[in-house]
């Protein structure tokens, strides 16, 4: 059994703190943070032969991704919005295949493709609050050796 921390209390009430007072740009990054420690979580299962923890891990991050392909509005949105909305529907496909075949090369491509994403909002927070210039975003973004951004992928499940 492993020992109590005795900072637990104080540290979820921070966390709750938070996560109430948060923008929702910071609410976004929060989720996809919320959503690559699940997926971490689900990686190590697999690894240890954890169904439990593997299965219910997955399941954290699908429900995140469904609560973000919610926020997505389809009839007012552009091509983006339906672009995004497509990923994130492959990204739930993929780890529903995940569980059932323990695959964790799927988890990698998920939690590669929502890492992109992060930095893509974590960029426009930026650029919106004066932190960073566009011109500095995509600097940055075209440092990233072999970056591809995952609403540009074309395959067969994200075809325009």
């Amino acid at each position: 059994m492993s020992p109590v921390n005795p900072y637990s209390k104080y540290i979820k009430q921070y966390q709750t703190s938070n996560i109430t007072t948060a923008t929702p740009e910071k609410l976004m990054i929060l989720l996809f943070d919320g959503a690559l420690q699940f997926l971490q979580k689900a990686k190590t299962a697999i690894a240890e032969g954890n169904l439990k923890e593997r299965s219910e891990n997955i399941d954290g991050a699908r429900k995140i991704l469904r609560e973000l392909m919610r926020t997505i509005d389809l009839e007012n949105g552009n091509d983006v919005a339906k672009s995004l909305f497509k990923l994130y529907n492959r990204m739930t496909m993929n780890l529903i295949k995940a569980n059932v075949t323990r695959k964790s090369e799927l988890i990698d491509t998920v939690i590669e493709d929502i890492t992109n994403i992060r930095w893509g909002f974590q960029k426009a927070i930026e650029i919106q609050n004066g932190t960073v210039t566009l011109e500095e975003a995509m600097q940055e973004q075209q440092a990233m050796e072999g970056a591809e951004h995952p609403l540009l992928r074309k395959d067969d499940n994200n075809a325009g």
